[in-house]
């Protein structure tokens, strides 16, 4: 069975004066495109379609179990409805599991796609507002942060974090993506995923106490929506490869090249490889992965997320590896 609101989530809703556009919709087993007012486009596939259709997720889960209950639809979409203090475009997918995913037993964001893993029993409609709001923290950290290291250097030094301390092999709490991503929901989240008055990582500071972060992620945001407008078509092949392939982005018309870089992200947004450098040809600008991360050593089969960049132009998409 499905949560319902709570009263609470209710005048979250009515309190934020959102007008909820539904441009598409059906039954219960359709996608449908909802616009927010804090410029977001969300595309909602429920649990109903992706059973029917398992591959409109693009990723494996595991065997359905009757004890399985997903996130509500309504409650997802209010709470990422109530995240405020910024006005951006972004497209996002989001995916309402019947189960859980097979390589992460849990929920996780990857690009600009989020994956809400259900529970074996009901989930509060505040966990659901949590989890979904910092499941957009990671899409606003891939969209806002990772295309740009100097934000990135700007936000560690702020926030007092160490590339070593804080980076993927950390604890979990203790990772620089998980703090950043608990940073986005405690300042931009609505009441309700923001309920606790706290982060996941209790030894740091609450980000309203670290003067000036606000204000700098704030500019992020700000920053990367005048850029929005640069995304371009991307295209890897072969794909699925083993394991070259070559990313080729088309330049719009008019466009400057500028410096190229390829990054290589795994599904859950940890950085993988980043290369310098490529073939330009006309309008059309192209980079090789080899299949190598950072430090020459071949990754293990599964998918893959890139983004390219030339200059302002970026483009992204994903890439399945097999050996």
């Amino acid at each position: 069975m499905m949560t319902q609101r709570n009263n609470k989530t209710n005048m979250v809703a009515m309190m934020m004066m959102l007008s909820l556009t539904v441009i598409a919709a059906s039954n219960s087993a359709a996608s449908e495109v909802v616009e927010l007012d804090n410029g977001m486009t969300l595309t909602v596939y429920s649990a109903d379609e992706i059973r029917i259709n398992p591959a409109v997720c693009g990723i494996n889960l595991v065997a359905d179990d009757s004890r399985f209950v997903s996130f509500d639809r309504d409650i997802v979409v209010d709470a990422l409805a109530a995240m405020h203090g910024f006005e951006t475009q972004m497209n996002v997918n989001v995916f309402l599991l019947p189960a859980t995913p097979a390589r992460i037993a849990s929920s996780y964001a990857s690009s600009n796609e989020i994956f809400l893993a259900p529970g074996t029993g009901i989930i509060s409609a505040s966990t659901q507002a949590y989890i979904a709001t910092h499941e957009m923290g990671h899409v606003m950290t891939w969209a806002f942060m990772d295309n740009s290291p100097a934000r990135w250097d700007a936000y560690m030094q702020l926030r007092g974090l160490d590339s070593q301390l804080n980076g993927a092999t950390a604890d979990h709490a203790d990772r620089a993506r998980e703090i950043v991503a608990e940073d986005f929901r405690f300042l931009f989240g609505g009441d309700l995923a923001t309920s606790t008055g706290s982060i996941e990582n209790h030894h740091l500071e609450l980000p309203t106490n670290v003067d000036g972060l606000e204000e700098m992620m704030v500019g992020f945001l700000a920053e990367k929506a005048v850029a929005v407008s640069n995304l371009a078509a991307a295209t890897a092949y072969p794909n699925p490869c083993n394991p070259r392939t070559t990313i080729e982005m088309a330049m719009p018309s008019g466009a400057q090249v500028g410096s190229v870089r390829l990054s290589i992200y795994d599904i859950r947004g940890a950085l993988v490889r980043t290369i310098d450098g490529g073939q330009i040809s006309g309008s059309t600008v192209s980079v090789n992965w080899n299949g190598d991360d950072s430090q020459g050593q071949g990754v293990s089969s599964g998918r893959y997320i890139y983004m390219i960049q030339a200059g302002t132009v970026m483009a992204k998409g994903s890439v399945t590896l097999v050996r």
